[in-house]
């Protein structure tokens, strides 16, 4: 007899591996903690194996769960295309989006592909710009949905990942230990600056900023350039940028939360495209990660 998987118990199998935890995928799924772990019971009862296992604190996935994790996004990839292609008659409308530079310059072309690819009649714009003006345009309604860092206020919001900031440096540069440390930043307003020039206080440590930029790929050429070192997310890494030696002793940062705002009032085109940025910008973002 032909074993058909429960596709809720597969989604809910897929959003606990991206977003990291039983209690974010219960959020983002509008569930019930209890229901969330049911539904992978379920699952496992399916397959006759563990999906999950515990790792210290943190469930991880099992060398059952690893094989699975492909196959799986496979799966729910071909059933939302399907559903959106036939199921609809053709949107129409327009969308405003907000993204922060971190999403925009990895993300952004492929998430609004995916979206235009089944839905090419509604227009989007595009606005790429700091958490603090993109959350004041939520709160304006002038943008639909925000891509950006969670600021703590209370718009509508969802997480999406969390991510530890950590110092950045080109791997070659040198430190002279008897001067500040030369600090490369974005222009405020920004989270990332602001968190890093906090840390430092709090530990005493003297630093200057020797460069600002209105632009990641500004602060990006001014790391590789050895100029000196910023506070970023893995998303900074490449050939050039790596993380910079614990030689120099710098003070731990704290994580961030990136979130999709939304404004009060949606419509059905909005909501469409909040799913399509959940879905295929966590399955990105761990992707690009792996990667490194």
């Amino acid at each position: 007899m032909t074993l058909n998987l429960d596709m809720d118990c597969l989604r809910t199998f897929i959003t606990i591996n991206n977003l990291g935890s039983f209690a974010d995928a219960a959020n983002h799924l509008h569930r019930t903690a209890p229901a969330i772990s049911l539904q992978i019971k379920r699952l496992e009862d399916q397959l006759g194996t563990k999906v999950f296992q515990k790792s210290g604190r943190k469930m991880v996935l099992s060398a059952a769960g690893e094989n699975l994790l492909h196959k799986a996004q496979q799966i729910l990839d071909i059933n939302d295309e399907i559903v959106l292609r036939l199921s609809k008659k053709p949107l129409k409308g327009r969308i405003a989006l907000g993204v922060i530079q971190d999403y925009a310059d990895k993300f952004l072309p492929f998430i609004l592909n995916k979206f235009k690819s089944t839905h090419p009649d509604v227009h989007i714009t595009v606005n790429v710009d700091s958490t603090k003006n993109l959350t004041s345009q939520i709160k304006k309604g002038t943008l639909d949905l925000a891509i950006a860092i969670d600021n703590k206020s209370n718009l509508k919001k969802e997480k999406l990942k969390q991510e530890k900031t950590i110092w950045l440096s080109k791997a070659s540069l040198e430190f002279d230990l008897k001067k500040p440390l030369p600090l490369v930043v974005l222009d405020t307003p920004c989270t990332f600056r602001e968190n890093a020039i906090e840390a430092l206080n709090k530990q005493k440590r003297s630093w200057e900023i020797v460069f600002t930029s209105p632009s990641l790929s500004g602060l990006h050429a001014a790391i590789e350039a050895g100029l000196g070192i910023t506070a970023r997310t893995k998303l900074s890494y490449n050939e050039e940028i790596t993380q910079t030696t614990k030689a120099l002793k710098l003070p731990k940062l704290p994580t961030v939360d990136f979130v999709i705002y939304e404004k009060k009032k949606q419509t059905e085109s909005t909501a469409i495209f909040k799913k399509i940025i959940q879905n295929e910008s966590v399955k990105m973002y761990r992707q690009s990660i792996d990667a490194l």
